[in-house]
C-alpha cells in the first residue's frame, strides 16, 4: 500500500510537500512541484484517509455542489450533457486541489442552507440559484460560496458568479433568424420566474427584433411542461400547419434536440416546415439530425473558472473580478431553413 512516504522518494520531494499537496496548502508549492506529485499520486492509485483529513482542518475538505433546479419528471439533471460537463470539470479542478465533492440538486433554498451547515462545507457552488433568493442564502451561510449562472438582485453585495452572456446569446440568435426571414418565433425556456438566464436570452430576442423595428410581443415566451409528453404535444401544436411560428426557439440545446427528433419522427421536416435553434452546443447539437444552429458556450472552462474563484476564496485570496460574463458565440448549422417570400 502507498504511503506518503513513499509518494515524496517518488517525486523526490519531502513528505511535508506531499502532505501540503493532498491538503491543499499550495501556497508555497510551485506549478512544477504539484504536476509532479499529483502524477505519482495517481500512479500509486493513494487514497487519502477521509476521516484523517477531516481532523486535520477546521473543514470537512468537502466542496458543496448544488445544482438548483425545478426537477424534470422523466430525467435527471446530468442527463443533460450541459450539467454533467460543467460537473466534470469541477470535479476534476476540485480533485487537483485535495478536495472532495458532494453533489446534490434541489429547489428549496432552506434545503441549501441545511446541507451546507450540516456537511461543514470547506466551500460551496450553486448553479443556476434564482435571483430572488441569492441574498437569502449568502445572509445565511459563512462558507466561502461562488455561484453559476446566477443573476442578482441585491446592488448593494458582491457576488461571486460565474455567468454568459445571455443576453448577447439571444441577440445573436434572433437576428439570424430575422437575416433568415423568420420573424414569427417562439421561445421556449424554463419558468422564467426561476430561471434568469432565459429571461436574458429573450430579452436579447426582443433586443435583435427591436433593432429591426418589430416586436416580439411577450407572449411569445412559452413556459415548457415538465412531462415529456406534455412537451411533444407542445411540439405539434407549434410545429402544426395552423400555427403562425416558422421557428422554434429553444433555450437548451437539449430541448431543441428532442423538439427535432420527436417533430421528425412524427413525420414533421426540420427545417423544411419548421426551424428549430439551440443554446449551449452541446454534443446533442452536433449529433441530432439536420444538427442544430446555437449559441455555442464552454461549459467545461465555466466550471474550472468558478472552482479556482472559490479556492481564491477559501484562501483569502483577492478576485479580480466577481461576476464574470462568459462569451458566446452564433454556430450556424442545418436547421433553420431561409424563408422565401411569395
Amino acid at each position: 500500500m502507498s504511503t506518503i512516504k513513499k509518494i515524496a522518494q517518488k517525486a523526490g520531494v519531502s513528505p511535508t510537500t506531499v502532505a501540503n499537496v493532498l491538503h491543499g496548502r499550495l501556497g508555497r508549492v510551485s506549478q512544477g512541484t504539484l504536476n509532479k506529485v499529483q502524477s505519482v499520486i495517481q500512479e500509486e492509485k493513494y487514497a487519502p484517509n477521509m476521516g484523517a483529513l477531516i481532523l486535520a482542518h477546521s473543514d470537512s475538505r468537502i466542496i458543496g455542489i448544488i445544482m438548483f433546479m425545478e426537477p424534470r419528471r422523466d430525467e435527471t439533471v446530468l442527463e443533460d450533457p450541459f450539467s454533467s460537463a460543467i460537473l466534470g470539470a469541477m470535479e476534476r479542478k476540485i480533485r487537483e486541489n485535495g478536495y472532495f465533492v458532494m453533489l446534490h440538486t434541489t429547489s428549496d433554498e432552506a434545503e441549501v442552507v441545511r446541507l451546507s451547515k450540516a456537511w461543514k462545507l470547506a466551500g460551496l457552488v450553486l448553479v443556476w440559484a434564482p435571483s430572488n433568493i441569492c441574498n437569502i442564502i449568502c445572509d445565511s451561510i459563512d462558507t466561502p460560496l461562488v455561484f453559476i449562472d446566477s443573476y442578482f438582485t441585491d446592488n448593494q453585495r458582491v457576488y461571486y458568479n460565474i455567468g454568459l452572456q445571455d443576453q448577447r446569446g439571444g441577440y445573436e440568435i434572433a437576428r439570424y433568424l430575422l437575416s433568415m426571414g423568420h420573424s414569427r418565433i417562439v421561445f421556449l425556456a424554463n419558468d422564467p420566474s426561476f430561471t434568469a438566464g432565459d429571461k436574458a436570452r429573450f430579452s436579447g430576442c426582443r433586443e435583435a427584433f427591436q433593432e429591426q423595428g418589430q416586436l416580439l410581443p411577450e407572449d411569445c415566451y412559452v413556459q415548457l411542461p415538465k412531462d415529456r409528453r406534455e412537451r411533444e404535444k407542445l411540439y405539434l401544436q407549434l410545429a402544426d400547419d395552423s400555427s403562425p411560428y416558422t421557428a422554434l426557439v429553444c433555450s437548451s440545446d437539449y430541448h431543441a434536440a428532442e423538439a427535432v427528433s420527436f417533430l421528425q419522427d412524427s413525420g414533421i421536416e426540420v427545417p423544411r416546415q419548421i426551424s428549430v435553434t439551440g443554446f449551449d452546443d452541446n454534443i446533442f447539437a452536433r449529433l441530432v439530425r439536420p444538427r442544430l444552429t446555437t449559441i455555442h458556450q464552454d461549459s467545461g472552462e465555466k466550471g474550472k473558472l468558478a472552482i479556482s474563484m472559490l479556492m481564491k476564496l477559501i484562501r483569502n485570496e483577492p478576485v479580480s473580478e466577481p461576476n464574470r460574463r462568459l462569451p458566446i458565440r452564433l454556430e450556424i448549422r442545418d436547421s433553420v431553413q431561409r424563408i422565401v417570400e411569395k
